[in-house]
C-alpha cells in the first residue's frame, strides 16, 4: 500500500512525549486509518483519553479521510479485552466502539472484521475506493474495438468491461475476505459469467504486484476445448501458465488423469519458493461441458476427484463458471453437494441499468458518442431475458463498423437489421461468399455440408435433469480435421463475419472452431430450420445416450437396456444425423433397423454401441448355444413374433406373398430305409429353409383367391373350412394342414411366385437333411436333445421355427428334426409314386413335438392318409425349376 510504518514503541526515544509524536505524526499523514479491538489503549499522563482515541480525533480535526475497522466481538476472547484483563474500566472502550461504529458526516462509521485476511482485503477496499474518489488521474482511452462482438471479454479487455461492479466486488470479497477456496459461478446463458470472470475478477487479481500482499497467478481453460478429455486442455493451460517446467502437455494429462491428488503435488511443483507469497487461480469455463455425453465417465470421475483435491491445497483456488441449466447434473454425494452449496455464486441476466452502463461505459472510454435513444431502442429490442447481454454486444460491434465519425448512429442499426436481423444477415453474408468462393472452382454448398457443419459446432444437452424432455443447444468446439474441405471454406467466411471464431490449440493440434456465443443458434434462420428437422433426432439421440450410460454404470444390467421397439428408432435417428445412405436390402433380414444398423454399427462408441445392439440380433445370439433351454427358446420365438419376426424366410415380402428363403441343395444319391432299401438319384433343387408359417400360410387361407378357390382343388377333395388354427403364431408352422391343403398351397403358391413349387419326396427331404453323411440326425453325433423341439424337451406344442439354428442341416435348412412332421409328395408303401390323384397314405418325415428321437431321426419313415389334419403335421415347399438371383 505504501507509506511508512512507525511502530507505538518507537515514540518512548522521541524528545516530545508520546502525545505529542503521535498526534504530530497524524497532522502529517494523507489517510488515517484505525483499528479498534475491545482494550482502549494507552492513556497519556494527564489525559483522560487513550492514544488511540487522540488520533482518531486529530484526523476528524485536520479533517482528511478517517477509515476505522472494529474487530468483531464475536472473535474477541476475553484475555484480549479491558473486560478480562481489568487495565481500564471497559465502558470506555464501549463508549469509543459506539462513537465509531455510528459514524459522522466527516467521519464515517466503522466497517466489522473478523480475520485478518477479511482486514487487509476491506483496508485495501476502502483505500483504493478513496483514490478513485479522489485525485485519480482519467483513465487513458481504450483502444481498438470497445465492444466483443458474440465472444466472452478477455482478461486483457478488463478496461472496457462495465456495469458487474457489485458481482466483481462480491466475488473478491469471498475469495479474499473470506478466504473461500472454490466458488462456482453460476447462471443462464447469456448472462455473462465467462466475462465477469475474465474482465473482471481475474485482472483484478493479477494486474497488481501483490492483492492483499499476495502475488496471483491463473490459468483459464474449458473442459472440451481439445476434446472429449478435461484433462488435456487442463495440462495445456497449466503448461502455458508455467512454460519453465517444460511439461509435455499430454504427459501431463495422464499424469493428472490417473492420478488426480497430483495436482497438488503439480502447483507447489510450479510455485517453488513462491508458493509462501503466492495464489494460483484456476478457473474451468463452461464447466457444464463436463456432462456432455461425450466425456468418459473414468474422466470424468477422476476430473471431480481433483477439483476437490485443487480446492483442498492452501496454495490452489477454484472458480467454475457453469450454466444453471446444469445444475442438477452435479455429483449428489455428500461431499459434492456441500462443495457446490458453499461455494455458490448465482449471477443473474444484467437488468436495465447495468445494461446500460455495458453499452455506454465503453462507447465513453473509447470517446464514442452513442444517444441515450439509441440505447433505448437496443435494449427494447434484446430485452433482459438470457442472451440479451451478448445480443447487444454483438449489435453494438456491427455498429461500430458503421460508426460515422464517432458516432454510432440509429440509422447505421436499422442498416444492420436491428439485433434480431443482424446475426442472421451476417451468416447469410458468409454463405454467399463462400458460395462465390466454391463456385470458382465449380463446387457448391449442399444440405450435407451444413448438416455435418451444424453438427460439429452444436451439442444438443438436456436442458436440466434426465426426467425432462426439454433439449437446448449449446456451443461445441469443430477441429479442422472433423470438417470436410467445403464446410472449411464456409466456415473461414463465417469467421471473417464473427459468427464463427477459431482458435489454435497446443502445437500438436488443429485449429478449433465454435460459435462465438449461443446466441447464433436462436437467430441464424437457416440453423433454426434445420434443427426444427432433426429435433426429434437428437432428443432421439440425447435419450438414448442418457440411458446407455446409465446402463453401462449399472453394470449392464438387463432391465435397463431398450427393446428393440425404442432402439429401432433412435438407430434410425443416428442414421439420419450422421448422414448416411438409406441401407441397402440385408440378405438376412427384411427389417429396415437391422439393415440400418449394419452401417452404423462401425461409427458408434461405446457403450452406445453395445447399448443399441438390436434386441433381435440378441435373441438370436442368445439360440446359438446349447445351453438355452427349451422353455427360453420359445419365450424367444414369442418375443421375435411380438416384434413382427425380423427374419427373412418367416413373413411375407413387401407384396404381401410369402416370403421363402430358397436353400440350394445340390444333387446327390439317397438310400431310403425300407425293406427293398430303395434307391434315389437326387437332382439339384431348391429347399425353404423353414416350414410354411402361419402368417405364409394365413394369406392363402384369407386371400379372395386362395383356399376358397375351387382351382387349386381340381381332382382332389376339400373341406369346407381348412383345419383349426392351434397355437396361430404368425412365426409358428402351421399345422392341422392336411396333405391336400398342402398341395393347393403349392399350386396358388406356384402361381403367385411364378415358380414351380411342390412338396419334396422324402429322398429329396432326407439329402437335404443329412446328405451323404450317414448321420442319424441333421447334426453330427448322437442324439442332442438341445437341438429339436421333440417330445423329450417338454414343451408339448410347436414353437416358432428356426429356434434351433445349431441343429440346422449341412445345407443351411432349419427345423429338420423335432416341431413338425412335414408332408413329403410319395406315398409309403411305394415311395416312387408320386402320382397325385390316388388317396394313400403319404410319408411324414422330420418327427415332431411329441416324437421321441428315434422318429425324429432324418432316416425315419412316417406316415399318415392324406385327408387328416393334426397338431403335429405340418409342411415344407420345394422349387424344382431355377430361381434368378
Amino acid at each position: 500500500m505504501g507509506g511508512e510504518c512507525t511502530v507505538v514503541e518507537s515514540y518512548t526515544a522521541d524528545k516530545r512525549s508520546v502525545r505529542d509524536s503521535c498526534l504530530a505524526d497524524v497532522a502529517e499523514c494523507d489517510l488515517h486509518i484505525g483499528l479498534v479491538g475491545r482494550r482502549y489503549g494507552f492513556i497519556p499522563p494527564g489525559e483522560s483519553l487513550s492514544i488511540t482515541e487522540l488520533e482518531y480525533n486529530q484526523a476528524r480535526q485536520c479533517k482528511f479521510p478517517t477509515l476505522v475497522f472494529i474487530k468483531d466481538d464475536a472473535v474477541i476472547t476475553l484475555p484480549f479485552s479491558d473486560a478480562g484483563t481489568g487495565e481500564h474500566d471497559p465502558k470506555l472502550i464501549d463508549a469509543f466502539r459506539q462513537l465509531i461504529s455510528n459514524g459522522s458526516d466527516d467521519a464515517p462509521r466503522g466497517a466489522l472484521f473478523k480475520t485478518s485476511e477479511e482486514l487487509k482485503y476491506k483496508v485495501e477496499k476502502a483505500r483504493n475506493k478513496y483514490f478513485e474518489r479522489h485525485g485519480k488521474p482519467l483513465p487513458k482511452p481504450i483502444e481498438g474495438r470497445p465492444y466483443p462482438s458474440l465472444c466472452a471479454f478477455l482478461s486483457t479487455e478488463s478496461d472496457r468491461f462495465f456495469g458487474r461492479d457489485v458481482e466483481k466486488e462480491a466475488l473478491l470479497e469471498r475469495l479474499l475476505a473470506h478466504n473461500e477456496r472454490f466458488l462456482a459461478v453460476i447462471g443462464p446463458s447469456g448472462s455473462g459469467k465467462s466475462s465477469l470472470v475474465y474482465a473482471g475478477l481475474i485482472p483484478a487479481l493479477t494486474t497488481s504486484p501483490a492483492v492483499n500482499s499476495v502475488r496471483w497467478l491463473s490459468a483459464s481453460f474449458s473442459p472440451r476445448e481439445l476434446g472429449n478429455d478435461p484433462f488435456q486442455p487442463l495440462a495445456f493451460a497449466l503448461s502455458k501458465a508455467f512454460p519453465d517446467r517444460g511439461w509435455r502437455v499430454s504427459d501431463l494429462a495422464r499424469r493428472l488423469r490417473g492420478k488426480p491428488t497430483d495436482i497438488a503435488m503439480v502447483a507447489s511443483d510450479s510455485l517453488g519458493q513462491d508458493s509462501i507469497v503466492t495464489q494460483f487461480l484456476l478457473f474451468i469455463d463452461q464447466f457444464e461441458e463436463v456432462f456432455a455425453a461425450k466425456v468418459d465417465s473414468h474422466a470424468r470421475n477422476a476430473f471431480f476427484q481433483l477439483l476437490t483435491t485443487a480446492v483442498s491445497c492452501p496454495l490452489l483456488r477454484v472458480v467454475i463458471a457453469m450454466r444453471s441449466d446444469f445444475y442438477s447434473q452435479w455429483p449428489q454425494d455428500e461431499t459434492m453437494l456441500a462443495l457446490l452449496r458453499s461455494g455458490h455464486f448465482p449471477v443473474g441476466v444484467p437488468g436495465q441499468a447495468a445494461l446500460e452502463k455495458m453499452i455506454g461505459g465503453p462507447a465513453q472510454a473509447a470517446g464514442l458518442t452513442i444517444s441515450p435513444r439509441l440505447v433505448q431502442r437496443i435494449l427494447q429490442d434484446t430485452g433482459t431475458a438470457p442472451g440479451a447481454l451478448a445480443l447487444a454486444e454483438f449489435a453494438l460491434s456491427q455498429l461500430y463498423d458503421r460508426k460515422t465519425d464517432s458516432t454510432l448512429t440509429e440509422d447505421a442499426y436499422s442498416a444492420i437489421g436491428g439485433v434480431a436481423g443482424a446475426i442472421d444477415r451476417l451468416a447469410e453474408d458468409a454463405v454467399k461468399n463462400a458460395e462465390n468462393t466454391l463456385a470458382e472452382n465449380g463446387r457448391s454448398l449442399d444440405e450435407e455440408t451444413f448438416s455435418r457443419l451444424f453438427l460439429a459446432i452444436a451439442s444438443i444437452e438436456q436442458r436440466s435433469d434426465e426426467e425432462s424432455e426439454a433439449m437446448a443447444v449449446v456451443r461445441r468446439r469443430a477441429t479442422q480435421d472433423e470438417l470436410s474441405e467445403t464446410a472449411l471454406i464456409l466456415v473461414r467466411h463465417l469467421v471473417d463475419q464473427r459468427i464463427l471464431v477459431s482458435c489454435k490449440g497446443n502445437s500438436d493440434q488443429s485449429a478449433i472452431y465454435e460459435v462465438g456465443h449461443e446466441a447464433v443458434f436462436s437467430h441464424w434462420q437457416r440453423f433454426k430450420d434445420w434443427y426444427s428437422r432433426y429435433a426429434g433426432d437428437f432428443s432421439l439421440r440425447r435419450h438414448a445416450e442418457q440411458a446407455a450410460r446409465e446402463w453401462d454404470r449399472n453394470q449392464h444390467l438387463s432391465i435397463l437396456k431398450w427393446s428393440w421397439e425404442r432402439q429401432k428408432p433412435a438407430i434410425e435417428a443416428l442414421l439420419k444425423l450422421n448422414h448416411l445412405p438409406p441401407p441397402a436390402s440385408d440378405p438376412d433380414f427384411p427389417d429396415s433397423g437391422i439393415a440400418t444398423w449394419r452401417i452404423l454399427e462401425p461409427r458408434l462408441s461405446e457403450p452406445l454401441r453395445g447399448f443399441l445392439y438390436p434386441e433381435p440380433l440378441v435373441l438370436l445370439d442368445e439360440l446359438s448355444a446349447d445351453d438355452t433351454p427349451h422353455q427360453r427358446r420359445e419365450e424367444i420365438g414369442l418375443r421375435l413374433n411380438q416384434l413382427g419376426d425380423p427374419r427373412r424366410g418367416i413373413g411375407l415380402d413387401a407384396n404381401g406373398l410369402p416370403d421363402i428363403v430358397w436353400i440350394d441343395i445340390l444333387p446327390g444319391e439317397v438310400t431310403l430305409e425300407t425293406e427293398s432299401k430303395d434307391h434315389f438319384q437326387v437332382p439339384r433343387f431348391r429347399l425353404a429353409r423353414y416350414p410354411i408359417t402361419w402368417t405364409q400360410y394365413g394369406t392363402f387361407l384369407d386371400a379372395d383367391d386362395g383356399y376358397c378357390n375351387s382351382a387349386w382343388w381340381e381332382g382332389r377333395p376339400r373341406e369346407d373350412q381348412p383345419g383349426q388354427r392351434l397355437w396361430s403364431f404368425a412365426n409358428y408352422p402351421a399345422i392341422n394342414v392336411s396333405w391336400y391343403d398342402a398341395l393347393a398351397y403349392c399350386r396358388w403358391l406356384s402361381v403367385k411366385l411364378s415358380l414351380d413349387i411342390r412338396l419334396p419326396t422324402e429322398w429329396e427331404w432326407q439329402w437335404a437333411a443329412v446328405g451323404d453323411t450317414q448321420q442319424d440326425y441333421p447334426w453330427p453325433g448322437d442324439w442332442n436333445l438341445a437341438r429339436a423341439n421333440s417330445g423329450d424337451a417338454g414343451i408339448r406344442r410347436t414353437v416358432a421355427v428356426g429356434l434351433y439354428p445349431l441343429g440346422r442341416s449341412l445345407f443351411g435348412v432349419d427345423d429338420m428334426a423335432g416341431n413338425i412332421c412335414e408332408w413329403c409328395l410319395n406315398t409309403h408303401n411305394q415311395p416312387s409314386n408320386v402320382s397325385l390323384d390316388i388317396n394313400v397314405d403319404r410319408v411324414l418325415r422330420g418327427g415332431s413335438w411329441y416324437n421321441n428321437p428315434f422318429n425324429a431321426r432324418s432316416v425315419s419313415r412316417d406316415f399318415d392318409i392324406p385327408v387328416l389334419r393334426f397338431s403335429f403335421i405340418g409342411f415344407r415347399v420345394l422349387c424344382s425349376s431355377p430361381i434368378d438371383e
